[in-house]
């Protein structure tokens, strides 16, 4: 190929010092103002679901930002989360658990994990049972993440819930 102006071979070093640091600091803004627009994004779209919109509806509006199955996981657990608030603030154990949503992102899981003092709840150790009591009217109940230990069985679930661990909410099924 030819050259109208002399052509030299740029070097990896003088490509590198091209940049200057309010280049990374613009870097630094975008992504700043990129998380928060996402952020803004989800939550408008928690509320739109929250107000009665379907799962649907809601992606086709945001189609273009997250796939279908990522939306329709998300808010799945925003109504897992909701519906078991409810049912722990119904059975007065609003203040004794705390109930949260992981995000979009993977796992887009509902969790619960115990937000009362054991020296200042009486019967502590009965939490447990109480919380899986209190969520069964709503269909829903404790468990682990997959993969994570061997057998998941109850007695399993309440030592890491007392432990203070985050313990994930699914929905009951049903047998068949």
């Amino acid at each position: 190929t030819s050259c109208l102006v002399q052509c030299r071979p740029v070097r990896r070093t003088q490509q590198l010092n091209a940049y200057t640091q309010s280049d990374f600091d613009n870097i630094q803004l975008d992504l700043d103002n990129y998380l928060g627009a996402r952020r803004a994004l989800i939550d408008t779209m928690t509320r739109k679901f929250r107000s009665g919109a379907s799962a649907m509806e809601v992606w086709r509006l945001v189609a273009t930002a997250f796939g279908r199955d990522q939306v329709k996981q998300y808010l799945a657990s925003v109504a897992l989360h909701d519906a078991a608030r409810k049912a722990l603030a119904k059975a007065g154990l609003g203040s004794s658990v705390d109930v949260s949503l992981t995000g979009i992102d993977a796992p887009r899981e509902a969790r619960v994990i115990i937000a009362a003092d054991p020296e200042e709840t009486p019967d502590y150790g009965a939490l447990p049972s109480r919380v899986r009591a209190a969520l069964r009217d709503f269909h829903i109940t404790l468990d682990l993440p997959q993969g994570e230990h061997g057998e998941v069985t109850d007695d399993l679930v309440d030592e890491k819930f007392l432990d203070g661990e985050p313990i994930r909410l699914v929905r009951l099924k049903p047998l068949t």
